[in-house]
């Protein structure tokens, strides 16, 4: 009796183990191939798209897009196109689904994406790459970025990827008449934090900076209204949601503190304080963005 419960045990075990080995078996990424079919409305227009994804013969996963701006048949002949480039700059090609217009304008092309997971051997949904429109890749520098033309002004705004999710770290915008446009090549390295607020609801006051993965800070204060305006560096550390900072002339001399605090809805507060009395205006009205001052274009951390 007792062998034939341990034959039993055995038995089940290995098939537990062959179910367990079949649920994990991995595909690699050329092994995928891609087929694309397109729904309709009742005003015959598409306006969804199913892009299915195989390994070999074998459907892995359909995933269906809902196209914003659905087009007559003979007007959607480009909806549903995909291309195999490597979005999240990680050696693997992606994919990237064009899902069509949206709206009149520039910056207005709708996309999706599916990136490439070598480590679980999957595909998985982009976050925040839907949102931007016209989106353009710079591998060497590993970012994603898009351009929008207001016939007054032109805005190049840049996307990084954290994980799955591409967020916005960098912009700028400059009049078409400029004579000359900014370099802002050298800002690529680090997110720039912008803060344009008030001192005593008052004075105006721009804080822009940059923070690295030890939460060290570096940027700038630039008061205009000064006699003479001129960006004053300033520098500190980010802790346990504070960016403790202090401003300084060049030849080191401490001006002024500065404490700022951002809460869970991305509301900012702060104040500055004198070096030798610690008393002074609390900054308000804050408006926080990712513009870049044109006084602002080169990375302290580069230096």
């Amino acid at each position: 009796m007792i062998g034939r419960i341990s034959a039993l045990i055995v038995f089940c075990l290995c098939l537990t183990t062959g179910v367990k080995a079949q649920e994990s078996s991995q595909h690699e990424r050329k092994d995928f191939t891609f087929k694309v079919t397109k729904e309709t409305n009742s005003s015959d227009e598409v306006d969804k798209v199913n892009l299915f994804a195989y390994a070999g013969k074998q459907l892995i996963k359909k995933y269906t897009y809902e196209v914003l701006s659905p087009l007559p048949k003979d007007l959607s002949e480009t909806i549903g196109t995909i291309s195999e480039d490597d979005i999240n700059f990680d050696g693997y090609p992606d994919i990237d689904i064009y899902l069509g217009n949206v709206g009149a304008g520039a910056n207005n092309t709708q996309h999706e994406a599916l990136l490439w997971n070598q480590k679980d051997h999957c595909f998985e949904a982009a976050k925040g790459y839907n949102e931007i429109g016209e989106p353009q890749l710079d591998p060497e520098k590993k970012v994603i970025y898009t351009v929008h033309n207001s016939y007054v002004d032109v805005t190049t705004t840049y996307y990084r990827w954290e994980g799955c999710t591409l967020v916005e770290y960098l912009s700028n915008t400059w009049k078409m008449d400029d004579d000359k446009v900014p370099d802002f090549s050298d800002m690529l390295n680090l997110p720039l934090y912008r803060l344009d607020g008030k001192l005593n609801g008052r004075n105006p006051v721009i804080i822009a900076f940059q923070k690295d993965a030890e939460g060290i800070v570096a940027g700038y204060i630039y008061y205009p209204r000064a006699k003479n305006p001129a960006p004053i560096i300033i520098k500190g550390v980010f802790d346990d949601g504070t960016y403790d900072l202090y401003e300084s002339l060049p030849d080191g001399t401490i001006t002024g503190y500065i404490c700022l605090k951002c809460d869970k809805d991305q509301n900012w507060s702060g104040a500055w304080a004198h070096p030798v009395t610690h008393k002074g205006p609390d900054i308000t009205d804050i408006f926080f963005s990712h513009e870049a001052p044109k006084w602002f274009t080169k990375s302290l951390f580069a230096e």
